[in-house]
């Protein structure tokens, strides 16, 4: 693995910690998890009810010197920008309400 990847792995998990951080403490339960060549993802379970989830990951959002990260479902819809967890928590909350809507 290069040390560019390696150091994306590393930055990657250190914004998905902060995520799960912040959508902990809304109620969600989150799993962020690394394993081996694949990139770090981010399960997140909402609270209510049981069994609606999102996989989140976090990429480079550009390129060079004035890249920035940026969270992202897990089939590559834009979240929104890694250095606004919060506004990431409300947008997904925002689309597992629509699962919970009867």
């Amino acid at each position: 693995m290069s040390a560019q990847v390696s150091g994306d792995a590393t930055a990657a998990l250190a914004y998905l910690d902060r995520l799960a951080d912040e959508l902990r403490s809304r109620g969600w339960t989150v799993h962020v998890t690394a394993h081996g060549d694949r990139r770090p993802t981010a399960d997140v379970l909402a609270p209510a009810p049981p069994g609606f989830s999102e996989t989140v990951i976090a990429v480079p959002d550009g390129s060079g010197d004035a890249r920035d990260w940026c969270f992202r479902f897990g089939w590559g819809e834009r979240i929104g920008p890694c250095r606004e967890p919060s506004r990431a928590a409300r947008v997904l909350d925002a689309s597992l309400a629509a699962h919970r809507a009867p």
